[in-house]
């Protein structure tokens, strides 16, 4: 029996830090996960009542801010701490998203953004949030495996038949 990609996220964080799972967490503090360092040990605290892909993309966030993020990050009137939740959400595109499963996407026909969240098992939103992201990564066109990639308000890729001379 193969492990699910969240139980693959926690075998391999529950390295560094404990996972701990809380019934109704979002009622309790107000977020679906939160990482938190007490008596100097790490833990991630995730909503159990979450779907499997929303967890997928809370957990991989809070292990983000676990690696990145110095002291509590609960004011989000503060630019230091803003700038910290913004650096763990983009590390977390990074992490979920990457340009192989869009390939892989493009490959098999798929087109809307709900078709390619729900092959690559990602929330719907989450994927177009991460495209936006990626935006403002990439803004020029770039080669990837033979295609040319480019994000706008989607991402596109087309054969690059540019033949090289050596």
């Amino acid at each position: 029996m193969s492990l699910s990609k969240v139980e693959q996220l926690i075998d391999v964080y529950s390295k560094y830090v404990a996972i701990i799972e809380v019934p109704n967490l979002k009622s309790k503090i107000g977020a679906f996960g939160t990482f938190k360092v007490k008596n100097g040990k790490p833990y991630i605290f995730i909503d159990t009542d979450q779907p499997e892909i929303d967890k997928r993309v809370i957990l991989t966030e809070e292990f983000m801010h676990f690696l990145h993020s110095v002291g509590m990050i609960l004011d989000k009137d503060n630019l230091n701490q803003r700038k910290q939740e913004l650096q763990a959400r983009n590390l977390t595109y990074k992490a979920v998203v990457s340009i192989d499963d869009l390939l892989r996407c493009y490959l098999m026909g798929l087109e809307t953004p709900y078709d390619v969240a729900s092959e690559i098992d990602l929330p719907e939103e989450f994927l177009k949030n991460a495209i936006d992201y990626f935006k403002t990564q990439y803004s020029k066109p770039f080669e990837y495996k033979g295609y040319v990639v480019i994000f706008s308000d989607t991402v596109n890729f087309y054969k690059n038949s540019i033949v090289k001379s050596v």
